[in-house]
């Protein structure tokens, strides 16, 4: 196998140069190493296998000890990339002009594991609502993360991630570990609000924010918590919440008399779909306030409508399921992260470890954002972010071969050539 990698990505140094991390030289070498390789490389993303890229690299093992023990923490790596995400984000709206609307979207998502893994602290036994395919079933192993993002105009960043693990996991694994290394268990809502109360830290005056969530984070809690900010929310609903005493799916039969309006959607590839949409208003269950419940059907012969609650009533339903739809970059974000970024391949057996790993593949996705905004920016826009890391493979690509064909000609042989840029295969 031909190695990728002569020398870091100018770009990437940049964008790790504008975050101000707090690391020492040889950390930011693992860094760069690391986040570069994660790109280029198109198999699995073992470290070792991260490590064969470079044509000079240190042994496996010392980025290895850079994830377990190295000094250093994945919530500082988070922190910065918050600050430079809504910083990046305020500029670029700010320069084209955008309206002054944030839309937050939150949501988790299971990175799945063999079901024989048993030594990965982060990972267990989880319930994956979103399997589909052959083969898949929704309990595994896997891990949880949820995740907070983050649009002003049409720019966009994951803001915000953490990890997640249920309450009989943490106390398992606190037998295990010393007084002061032990975990401390937290709720998605509690994880969710926590993102929220670091956005809100960021943001300026004069912004009107919209978060934004699916039916499995719709509770009265996480809502009065919203507007307690000044924010309002567009959701999903689950059918058996009450509105004004009634379950929504009851109130979906009380209204039949009632005509449908229709709306145009527009969808991602450019077409627009037609719903017909019914809507009530009242008091949700433990909401002490008025929200405005949607009844949306694809047809009149839908037998499974789909409901959705918004709390600024001066909207109206077209525009709530066009801003709902939102959300739809972040589910991309989960799948450049699982697939080409390969979040799932980790091999690190503690906590923290995994938390770094997860960390450095947040900060290559923001890095692959900024690039493509970049494009943008400079006049040679790219479609999306599998351009900017064909791209970016690209560019290594074409200085391997300019640094293999110089050292050729300077020294004349072919040979020496050959055992520095190919990888000797891997024995079993």
């Amino acid at each position: 196998m031909l190695k990728r990698i002569v020398h870091p990505s100018a770009f990437l140094v940049t964008f790790v140069t504008l975050l101000h991390l707090n690391l020492s030289k040889p950390q930011r070498k693992h860094l760069l190493r690391t986040a570069d390789a994660i790109i280029v490389c198109e198999g699995r993303k073992t470290l070792a296998n991260l490590y064969r890229q470079w044509v000079e690299a240190p042994d496996a093992s010392a980025v290895a000890d850079f994830f377990r023990v190295s000094p250093w923490e994945a919530e500082d790596v988070s922190q910065a990339l918050e600050s430079f995400a809504i910083a990046d984000l305020l500029r670029r709206a700010k320069g084209e002009g955008a309206d002054p609307i944030i839309w937050a979207s939150i949501d988790d998502s299971a990175t799945r594991k063999d079901k024989d893994t048993h030594a990965l602290e982060a990972v267990d036994w989880i319930f994956d609502h979103s399997a589909s395919g052959k083969g898949q079933t929704a309990y595994c192993k896997g891990a949880v993360h949820v995740t907070l993002r983050v649009q002003i105009g049409p720019y966009s960043y994951t803001f915000a991630w953490r990890l997640y693990l249920r309450e009989k996991t943490v106390r398992r694994l606190n037998r295990r570990r010393p007084k002061e290394k032990r975990l401390r268990f937290k709720s998605k809502y509690r994880l969710a609000r926590e993102m929220l109360e670091e956005l809100h830290a960021f943001l300026p005056a004069g912004y009107t924010v919209y978060v934004l969530f699916d039916r499995w984070y719709g509770s009265g809690k996480l809502i009065k918590f919203i507007r307690r900010q000044g924010w309002h929310v567009i959701c999903a609903l689950k059918r058996n919440r009450t509105l004004n005493g009634i379950r929504v799916d009851q109130w979906d039969q009380r209204l039949r008399h009632k005509r449908y309006t229709r709306i145009r959607v527009p969808a991602a590839d450019g077409t627009a779909r037609t719903y017909l949409v019914r809507s009530v208003q009242g008091r949700l269950s433990s909401v002490p306030f008025d929200v405005c419940v949607l009844i949306s059907r694809r047809h009149n012969r839908d037998k499974h409508p789909k409901y959705f609650l918004y709390t600024d009533l001066t909207l109206i339903a077209q525009t709530v399921l066009i801003w709902y739809g939102n959300r739809g970059p972040l589910e991309v974000d989960y799948w450049y992260l699982k697939q080409p970024l390969g979040l799932g391949d980790f091999r690190m057996q503690a906590y923290e470890a995994i938390e770094k790993w997860y960390a450095v593949l947040h900060l290559v996705l923001t890095f692959l954002q900024w690039r493509l905004y970049e494009a943008w920016e400079r006049g040679r826009p790219l479609p999306c972010l599998a351009d900017v890391i064909r791209q970016h493979r690209a560019e290594h690509a074409q200085a391997v071969l300019t640094s293999a064909c110089r050292e050729a000609i300077q020294t004349g042989r072919i040979e020496p050539v050959l055992q520095r840029f190919i990888v000797e295969p891997v024995l079993a």
